[in-house]
């Protein structure tokens, strides 16, 4: 219970919801306690003083309190499902805002099967507390209480039974109630695995079919599930052992109450109307012990969710605004990037990047060249700050990125990635992604440089065409070329192109090169262009080629300079064109 009281602020705005259950829930539990009492009047007073006037006005009052008792419990359930179904939006609204607000670094210590798994089953588990545990919470301590004040002015002597079962019902609920929490997380966490095996899976169904690799992932989904299965097993296991248990301490209690209570109506000390409203309330003892045992497991499933929810609400975002950032708009050289005694070092401690000092004017086209791993995507990630240096700075038109405004950062930089993320919509939805506002003659410009024009007019609807979910309808070089327009779309001051050619032909990416390059020269504009190159070829007709190895700058230069002055560019001439060095 404790762990669900941190969902008070999503809960406290629909509050009056909350209350007039509560106050539905009681009138109701107010009804039900009324019920054996009424029935001991009937015995004692009509049948045994054949007042059948009285036994009919009395059953007639009996029904008609039924009827509003089930009347009250509409409302009640009714009031409770909004109660539940408000807080429980508007917590997933905040939990999935507060996801969107994370930067790359605290994304990578959590999987999205994990965020997926905290919006889904763990907020229906909290909104099942909330929307059934808030009634039963309610319905337990009243009827409880209640039912054990009438059986102590019924009979004094007979109140000691349910007396001695309470601190045995207690216990039971208390051990189970320990045990399970801890129980609980342990399935939620490996139903996250879980829910990442089977994105995985999903997503790189292409390689899993291409390795042939499809037994091996259904042996990795089993071992997955079935480790969730034993677990679940255990936890649910030991929460179902505690309601035969409380039926079994509950149906002996009310065996001693009519062996005691027999003996009483025998000797003449109990009327026979008081001792079957003496056995009704014993019942009505027993009911919310016995209410507790289904609700206890909602509870504490819902306590151990309502943890993991509030784990990724108090992450706090790695990368954030400066109280009173800079807009970039505002400078005169939103292009200008600069390296300063740049290094970096990812979570994993090792560093990705040392020492990098480097300036791109604006305007240039600067090709980062270099071997798998030696920090090209690193390099570019920080210039939109994805992450922060953790050395060294990184200047954007002159100011501190750290002191931009995230907004206006990332509205003048556009990136293209080497696998891109197509939306499931329409191609000029996709395009526009970055751009809503932007107009048909700007899309079909940005895809016209980007060499996807004819074969999206080629398509059945041309830009009204849909594309399925990731672009899987679509093949890899022409997800990459609509990556780019969209990007280019964006109209952005410094274009990123990180490896986003590697799936088109050469003769296509030199098009897409010349493109760009007639673009700024006949607009004006001074563009300042980023290109992350594998192939070498891609790097040829930069204004200028940066080295990198092993997260530093080896060299930079034009092509000329570095053949003469770069034995690791000759190295990467060499191994791709096979040309020799002259």
């Amino acid at each position: 219970m404790k762990a669900l009281l941190r969902a008070w602020p999503w809960v406290r705005p629909h509050r009056r919801f909350g209350a007039a259950a509560v106050v539905c829930t009681l009138a109701s539990v107010v009804i039900n306690l009324a019920i054996p009492f009424l029935t001991a009047r009937v015995i004692d007073v009509g049948i045994a003083g054949r007042d059948s006037a009285f036994v009919w006005q009395t059953v007639l009052l009996m029904l008609g309190l039924i009827v509003l008792g089930m009347a009250v419990s509409a409302v009640s359930a009714a009031m409770s499902v909004r109660f539940a179904f408000h807080s429980i939006t508007d917590l997933r609204r905040d939990l999935y805002s507060h996801t969107q607000r994370f930067s790359f670094g605290n994304l990578d210590t959590m999987s999205s099967g994990e965020v997926l798994t905290r919006l889904t089953s763990d907020m229906t588990k909290v909104q099942s507390a909330l929307m059934i545990g808030m009634v039963f919470a309610t319905q337990i301590p009243i009827m409880f209480f209640g039912a054990l004040t009438a059986i102590v002015v019924l009979d004094l002597s007979l109140s000691v039974i349910p007396l001695a079962m309470v601190p045995i019902i207690a216990l039971l609920v208390g051990y189970t109630l320990s045990r399970s929490q801890g129980l609980y997380d342990a399935v939620q966490r490996r139903l996250d695995r879980l829910n990442t095996v089977v994105q995985e899976n999903i997503e790189g169904a292409e390689l899993v079919k291409a390795f042939v690799r499809q037994d091996h992932e259904i042996e990795r989904f089993d071992a997955v599930a079935d480790d969730l299965a034993d677990q679940a097993t255990i936890v649910n296991q030991l929460v179902a052992s505690l309601q035969p248990t409380l039926i079994a301490v509950s149906s002996l209690g009310i065996a001693a109450v009519l062996w005691l209570g027999g003996a009483n109506v025998i000797a003449g000390d109990l009327s026979d109307g008081k001792l079957v409203a003496f056995i009704s309330y014993m019942a009505l003892v027993s009911m919310p012990m016995i209410m507790f045992s289904f609700l206890q497991p909602l509870l504490s499933a819902a306590g151990a969710s309502m943890v993991r929810i509030d784990e990724v609400l108090n992450q706090i975002p790695e990368v954030v605004d400066a109280e009173s950032g800079v807009d970039l708009t505002s400078c005169s050289k939103p292009g200008d990037i600069t390296f300063e005694n740049v290094s970096f070092s990812y979570q994993s401690g090792a560093p990705a990047l040392r020492e990098v000092d480097l300036h791109i004017p604006q305007g240039k086209t600067v090709a980062i060249l270099g071997a798998t791993g030696s920090g090209k995507s690193t390099l570019v990630n920080l210039i939109p700050r994805f992450y922060d240096t953790s050395a060294g700075r990184v200047l954007i038109g002159g100011v501190d990125v750290r002191e931009l405004t995230k907004r206006s950062l990332r509205r003048s930089i556009g990136i293209a990635l080497q696998e891109p993320h197509l939306f499931s919509g329409t191609v000029m939805e996709n395009l526009r992604y970055g751009r809503p506002e932007a107009t048909d003659d700007d899309v079909v410009a940005a895809a016209t440089i980007a060499q996807a024009h004819e074969f999206v007019l080629a398509m059945p609807d041309g830009y009204e065409s849909v594309i399925a979910q990731g672009g899987a309808n679509l093949s890899g070089g022409q997800r990459q070329r609509l990556s780019i327009a969209r990007t280019l779309v964006v109209n952005p001051s410094i274009l990123i192109l990180d490896d986003s050619t590697s799936a088109v032909d050469l003769e296509t990416e030199a098009r897409i090169q010349d493109a760009l390059a007639a673009l700024s020269h006949d607009t004006g504009v001074e563009r300042t262009i980023v290109l992350v190159a594998q192939r070498i070829s891609s790097a040829l007709g930069a204004d200028e080629i940066v080295v990198l190895d092993d997260g530093r700058v080896s060299a930079h230069g034009t092509h000329a300079d570095l053949m003469e002055t770069s034995s690791v560019y000759q190295e990467i001439f060499r191994s791709q064109l096979g040309e020799q060095v002259g």
